[in-house]
């Protein structure tokens, strides 16, 4: 009586064994799984916090002090590229900073000029990202806000 009691707990769990092994397995053929290097590349974007702020340049010491606040997101070419621009994100935040401090207030303050801005400051970070690379990686740069006084 225990001998076939044995017998067919042994054989209970020796069923359940393969049928969950045909389960996780997918019942049936495995589908060929595409490895992540073969993916074609996607759009990404990368928003560096937090915003850039710093002062204008200024030739008459009694001028007002002038601002720039800006916010800005990378285009990246490859959305796997976010964590190569983390980083190098200290050394984008310079280049625009330095950039952005050389300029003075009349220089800053009409559409025309941000744009002539938004092009330098990609430009910029495009020849670092493809000095340290090999490739720019990103393909456009947005000012989210663009706050200047």
């Amino acid at each position: 009586m225990f001998r076939k009691f044995l017998l067919a707990l042994m054989t209970a769990l020796l069923a359940m064994t393969i049928s969950t092994s045909v389960f996780a397995s997918g019942h049936g053929a495995k589908e060929e799984e595409v490895p992540p290097e073969s993916l074609e590349p996607e759009i990404g974007y990368y928003q560096l916090t937090p915003d850039i702020t710093t002062n204008l340049a200024t030739l008459n010491p009694r001028e007002k002090i002038h601002y720039l606040r800006i916010t800005l997101s990378l285009m990246l070419a490859d959305s796997r590229d976010t964590s190569i621009i983390a980083d190098v994100e200290p050394l984008i935040k310079d280049a625009v900073v330095t950039l952005l401090g050389s300029k003075e207030f009349s220089q800053i303050a009409s559409n025309e000029a941000r744009e002539k801005i938004r092009i330098e400051c990609r430009e910029k970070i495009s020849s670092i990202l493809n000095e340290k690379f090999g490739k720019p990686l990103i393909v456009d740069l947005l000012f989210l806000s663009y706050m200047y006084q």
